[in-house]
């Protein structure tokens, strides 16, 4: 039995495959002989597929250190935006499509975005419509609630465990394409009693300003959208004043202002 074996294992050794047999095997498996890859265009097809799956688990990783209110991931996109849920639905539909074409332009453009108005009006519901859009466009994206962030950097003295997910944070919120920065200012206290914000969250801001800025040309650097209660004069009160002149848009084009919208939840 085992010669038989032996030579059972020899004998496929030499076994050959004729023209027309390479054929039908070709034909089932809807394969052109006469245009196979050469050994290049396979090599450059798989680079390419590495490169793509880099990319994908790139992003998956900087959206892992979004910082959310209550540790509550948020999803909206633009066909969420329910205009008949407004006390001014015009309005509503005016500032849905200011978002929806700031995003589009933003598909291959860098610059920055401030939503403004009061609580509840639907600032953190575009800036999550327009991080989708951007996202499903191949833009890595996070969202960093600042009060949540906050919270975390004074809970560094006593957790150290926080101390190292900080400096992931702080690293994405740098290289990431897209930054959502939410509820931006409420870390400096409600109006009327504004303060300037903790000097570690400050330090982190400036580095991230920083680098979000190309000093050459004097543009940003990837994609800012803050949401804000409040006045640019208001943020320089809470925060030093060359961070907030480099994340606030002056441009009006850049500016959706929430004047006349309600609160509304869920909008």
């Amino acid at each position: 039995m085992r010669a038989a074996s032996i030579g059972r294992e020899v004998s496929m050794e030499h076994v050959t495959f004729d023209q027309e047999y390479i054929q039908r095997l070709a034909n089932a498996h809807h394969v052109d002989l006469n245009h196979l890859p050469t050994k290049e265009e396979l090599d450059r097809k798989t680079a390419e597929q590495a490169a793509q799956q880099l990319k994908r688990d790139k992003m998956a990783q900087y959206y892992s250190y979004s910082v959310w209110s209550g540790n509550i991931p948020l999803k909206f996109s633009f066909g969420n935006w329910d205009i008949a849920k407004q006390d001014n639905p015009h309005l509503a539909k005016s500032l849905g499509k200011k978002a929806f074409v700031l995003a589009k332009q933003l598909e291959n453009q860098n610059f920055n975005v401030v939503m403004m108005g009061d609580r509840g009006v639907g600032k953190t519901s575009l800036a999550l419509a327009m991080l989708d859009h951007l996202m499903s466009h191949g833009h890595s994206g996070m969202f960093v609630s600042t009060a949540e962030l906050l919270r975390m950097v004074n809970d560094k003295y006593e957790d150290t465990s926080i101390r190292s997910k900080l400096i992931n944070i702080t690293r994405s919120m740098i290289e990431v394409d897209v930054l959502v920065l939410d509820d931006f200012g409420t870390e400096g206290g409600m109006t009327g009693n504004i303060k300037p914000v903790h000097k570690d969250l400050q330090d982190i801001m400036y580095r991230v300003s920083n680098a979000r800025v190309d000093f050459n040309h004097n543009t940003a650097k990837g994609i800012t959208i803050i949401t804000t209660n409040n006045t640019k004069g208001q943020l320089k009160n809470m925060y030093e004043g060359k961070f907030i002149d480099r994340v606030y848009p002056d441009n009006p084009e850049q500016q959706l202002i929430f004047d006349g919208m309600k609160g509304v939840r869920n909008v």
